[in-house]
C-alpha cells in the first residue's frame, strides 16, 4: 500500500527527492514538539498550522540543557552572550519548522500508523527492555525526562512510524546507485605513481633585491594588511570555588543533625504499583465505579487504560523507588494499603486510579551507610554558600572602589594578576570567555578607570577584570613594516623565478623525455591516493594531470601548500579497487551521504513551497526569558 502511494507520486519531483531520505532519527532528535501543540499563541505557523510558544520553549529548554551537559563547567561563560542565545533559538525553531513540514508531507502521502502498531513498537523497543521483557520503569523514565505524557509519546511514535514507511519506500526505489559505484570507486580510490623534483627557494631568495620604491608601493597598495588591532592590558581577580573547597570542613555534629532532620531521604524501600490512566475525569469515575462493583483491576486496565504500554501488562508499573514517579503519584500510593486502589487522582494533566500490589523494605538506612553521602552534601552546600558570600563581597568592593582592584583582592585574599597587551584574537586562556571578552572590549570598562562586575564564567567561577591600558586600532608605519615587506617581496620574486625554472624544465622533459635537465633531481617514487590528501594543494594538481601513456611519464610544475616549487613526474595511474568488505562499507557511506543530501534538498523544496510565518514579537521576547 505504501509503495503504491509512493510510486503514484513518482511523477512529482518532490516525491523523488523525498525518497532520499528522511531518517526517523532526524525527526526523533527533538521532542516532536508539533505533536504537542495546543491552543497557545504561536511561535510560528507553517502553512497555517501552529507551532506553539509552549512547544518552542520546551524544546529550547531541552536544547539548552543538552548543551549545558555537553560543555560542562564552561557552559555559563559560553551561554552568556546574545549570539549564543540567538543561535539556539534559530536552531530550535528551524527544527520545529522542518518537523512540521515533514508531518504535513506524510499527510499528503496519506501514510498512517494504527494504535496497535504504536503499542507494538513501544512494547518491543529495545530501550524499554530488561532481560527481553518490556520494563515500564524505563518507559516512565523516558516520559519524565522529556516532560511527555503517554499520549504525547504515542503521537510522537506515530510520526516516527510514518517516516519509517518512507524509508521502506526508499529501500524499494531504484536509485541506480550500484551503476554509479564502480566509476566512483575507480576515481575516488585511484592511486597515482609520482616522483617529485624540488626546487629550493632558500638560495633563490638570497639572490633577490628589492628597492625602496617597491617596498613603498607595496605598503601603499596594501595598507589594510598592516592594521594593528585594538589592544589592552588588564588586571583581574580569579575567584574559584576549588580554592574555597580546601578550607571547608564538615563536623560529625553537622552530619548527625542533617541525618536527623532528613531521615525521609534515607528510607530504602520500593512499591510495586499499577494504574489505570484516563484523559477525562468522567471516564476515570466510571472505571472506579466498575472496580467498586467487582471488576478485576488488571482486566479493566487492559481494556480501558489510555497508557497503552502499561495497559498491556494490566496496568503494572513494576517495582518503583522514591523519585521514580512524580511526587504526587508517590504520595497518593503511600496513602494506600497493599491491594488497595485509590479514587481517581489528577496528576500531570491526567486522571489515575492507583493500586499498590506489593511493598518491600521501608527501613531507614543507618547513619554509617549514608555518612559520606551526607558529608558531601553538606560540604557542597557550605562551598556554595561561602563562594557566593565571597563573590558578593568582592563585587561590592570592586564597585565601591573603581580606581583599583586592591580592596576587592584584600576582601577575599586574592592575588591581582596582570597581563601584557593582547587583542581580541589573542585573549589569554585564563580570560578567554565570551562574557569576559565582551566586558573588556565592548563595555564601559574598555577605556580603563573602572572595575567590571563579578563575571560568572562557570560553576563557582567568577572573574573581575580591570583595563589598565588601551591602545586603539592603528596602522603600522612604513618604517616599522619595512623589514617584513622586504622579506615578503623577496620570497615572492624567488617563487616566480623558481616556478619559471620549473616550467622550463617541464618543457625540456616534454621535448626530450630521455634527457634530464641539468640540476633536476627526482626523489623516490611515491604512490598518492586521492582520498589520502597528503597536501591538498599539490593533490589537486596531481589528480588534474592528464593520464600518461603506457611506459611514459607526464610532467608539470606546481607549488606545494607551503609555497615550495616542484616538478611532478606522473608515471602511472591505478584504478581504485576495494575488497568485498571495503566495498560494502563504502556503499553504505555513499548511500548515507546521498540520503543526507537528498533530505536537505527535500526540506529546501518544502520550505520554498510553504508559507512560513514567524512570530517575531514572541521571538524577541524569548530573548528575555
Amino acid at each position: 500500500m505504501v509503495m503504491e502511494k509512493l510510486h503514484g507520486a513518482s511523477n512529482n519531483i518532490m516525491a523523488k527527492i523525498l525518497f532520499g531520505l528522511i531518517s526517523v532519527a532526524f525527526v526523533m532528535s527533538g521532542t516532536a514538539g508539533y505533536l504537542m501543540a495546543t491552543a497557545d499563541n504561536s511561535a510560528a505557523k507553517v502553512n497555517g498550522e501552529e507551532i506553539s510558544q509552549q512547544v518552542f520553549q520546551r524544546q529550547y529548554n531541552q536544547e539548552y540543557q543538552r548543551l549545558s551537559e555537553l560543555y560542562g563547567a564552561n557552559f555559563s561563560a559560553i551561554a552568556n552572550t546574545p549570539e549564543f542565545t540567538e543561535q539556539i533559538k534559530s536552531r530550535v525553531l528551524n527544527r520545529l519548522i522542518d518537523q512540521e513540514l515533514l508531518r504535513q508531507y506524510t499527510d499528503e502521502l496519506q501514510l498512517s500508523a494504527d494504535d496497535e502498531s504504536i503499542k507494538r513498537y513501544i512494547v518491543n523497543s529495545p530501550e524499554f527492555q530488561t532481560q527481553g521483557k518490556f520494563d515500564n520503569n524505563l518507559y516512565q523514565q523516558l516520559l519524565r525526562s522529556n516532560e511527555m505524557t503517554p499520549d504525547q509519546y504515542a503521537a510522537y511514535v506515530r510520526e516516527g512510524i510514518r517516516l519509517s514507511q518512507l524509508q521502506e519506500g526508499l529501500a524499494e526505489t531504484d536509485f541506480e546507485i550500484a551503476k554509479q559505484q564502480d566509476e566512483l570507486i575507480k576515481l575516488y580510490f585511484q592511486q597515482r605513481d609520482i616522483r617529485l623534483a624540488p626546487f629550493p627557494l632558500k638560495d633563490e631568495i638570497a639572490k633577490q633585491a628589492v628597492s625602496e620604491q617597491e617596498i613603498e608601493d607595496y605598503y601603499n597598495a596594501n595598507k589594510a594588511a598592516f592594521l594593528l588591532p585594538e589592544q589592552v592590558k588588564v588586571q583581574y581577580l580569579d575567584l574559584n570555588g576549588q580554592s574555597i573547597a580546601k578550607s571547608v570542613k564538615v563536623t560529625d555534629v553537622e552530619i548527625q543533625q542533617y541525618y536527623q532532620d532528613n531521615k525521609s531521604l534515607f528510607v530504602k524501600g520500593q512499591q510495586h504499583l499499577a494504574h489505570i490512566q484516563f484523559t477525562h475525569l468522567k471516564d476515570a469515575e466510571a472505571a472506579y465505579q466498575a472496580l467498586q462493583q467487582g471488576t478485576e483491576f488488571a482486566a479493566l486496565a487492559k481494556e480501558k487504560s489510555e497508557d497503552k504500554p502499561s495497559a498491556a501488562n494490566g496496568g503494572d508499573l513494576g517495582w518503583l523507588s522514591s523519585g521514580d514517579l512524580p511526587k504526587a503519584f508517590e504520595n497518593a500510593a503511600l496513602e494506600l494499603a497493599v491491594d488497595e486502589y485509590s479514587r481517581p487522582q489528577q496528576i500531570d494533566g491526567n486522571y489515575h486510579i492507583i493500586k499498590v500490589l506489593e511493598r518491600k523494605g521501608g527501613e531507614v538506612q543507618p547513619l554509617a551507610a549514608v555518612k559520606e553521602q551526607i558529608a558531601q552534601t553538606i560540604r557542597q552546600e557550605l562551598i556554595n554558600s561561602k563562594f557566593y558570600a565571597i563573590e558578593k563581597n568582592v563585587a561590592e568592593k570592586a564597585f565601591e572602589n573603581p580606581e583599583s582592584l586592591q580592596p576587592a583582592a584584600q576582601a577575599a585574599n586574592l592575588e591581582i594578576r596582570e597581563t601584557g597587551y593582547f587583542s581580541r584574537s589573542e585573549i589569554p586562556q585564563e580570560l578567554n570567555f565570551p562574557s569576559v571578552a565582551n566586558a573588556i572590549f565592548n563595555s564601559d570598562i574598555s577605556q580603563g578607570g573602572m572595575n567590571s562586575e563579578a563575571i560568572n564564567v562557570g560553576e563557582q567561577h567568577s572573574i573581575v577584570v580591570r583595563v589598565l591600558e588601551h591602545k586603539a586600532e592603528t596602522t603600522r608605519t612604513l618604517e616599522d613594516a619595512k623589514a617584513d615587506i622586504e622579506t615578503y617581496l623577496k620570497r615572492q620574486k624567488a617563487e616566480s623565478a623558481v616556478l619559471a625554472q620549473a616550467q622550463n624544465a617541464v618543457q625540456q622533459l616534454s621535448q626530450h623525455p630521455d634527457k634530464t635537465p641539468n640540476g633536476l633531481k627526482f626523489g623516490a617514487a611515491q604512490s598518492w591516493g586521492y582520498a589520502q590528501n597528503n597536501d591538498p594543494v599539490l593533490n589537486n594538481v596531481i589528480f588534474a594531470m592528464p593520464l600518461p601513456a603506457e611506459g611514459k611519464s607526464v610532467y608539470q610544475a606546481a607549488q606545494t601548500g607551503n609555497g615550495d616549487v616542484v616538478v611532478i613526474a606522473l608515471d602511472k595511474v591505478h584504478e581504485g579497487k576495494l575488497s568485498a568488505e571495503e566495498r560494502q562499507q563504502f556503499e553504505q557511506q555513499a548511500r548515507l551521504a546521498q540520503q543526507v543530501n537528498l533530505q536537505a534538498n527535500l526540506l529546501k523544496s518544502l520550505r520554498n513551497k510553504a508559507k512560513i510565518e514567524i512570530n517575531e514579537d514572541f521571538m524577541r521576547r524569548a530573548d528575555d526569558n
